[in-house]
């Protein structure tokens, strides 16, 4: 896999990892992903590393609101453990793609390529987490 395509696809995984199912608390996230994904949809997809740098730097402002929402969202009791481990999650991808933007800048393709394996990892905990509370998007890359 390319080093671009690894990294895109992280941005594909940041942009969904907020979505949620149905019913209660995967239906509010599933609206607040909704909200974001449409957003970073519409940013052209990245053919260059500085154009990767620019579309990480666009994206992380969008992650940041996504996470002040969901954050806020009250989880089922039993779940909230499960919540706060995938939020934490989230998070950690947000790091991930900040990094891949830092890199991205000065040009360093294998230390993007590392990420993106990185990420990759963290995102397939993530999904781990949104199955454990339902969610039917999120979950699935």
């Amino acid at each position: 896999m390319s080093v671009l395509r690894a990294a895109c696809l992280l941005l594909g995984i940041a942009a969904v990892a907020g979505c949620g199912g149905s019913g209660g608390y995967a239906a509010k996230a599933d609206a607040i992903c909704k909200k974001y994904t449409k957003q970073t949809n519409a940013f052209p997809k990245p053919s260059n590393v500085a154009e990767l740098a620019d579309v990480a730097d666009r994206t992380l402002p969008i992650l940041d609101r996504a996470a002040k929402e969901l954050g806020a969202l009250e989880p089922p009791v039993g779940k909230r453990a499960a919540a706060d481990r995938w939020l934490a999650q989230f998070r950690k991808l947000r790091e991930d793609l900040r990094e891949i933007r830092d890199r991205a800048r000065t040009g360093d393709t294998k230390g993007v390529a590392a990420v993106a394996v990185r990420a990759q990892q963290d995102s397939a905990r993530a999904n781990e987490l949104g199955t454990r509370l339902g969610f039917k998007v999120c979950n699935r890359n």
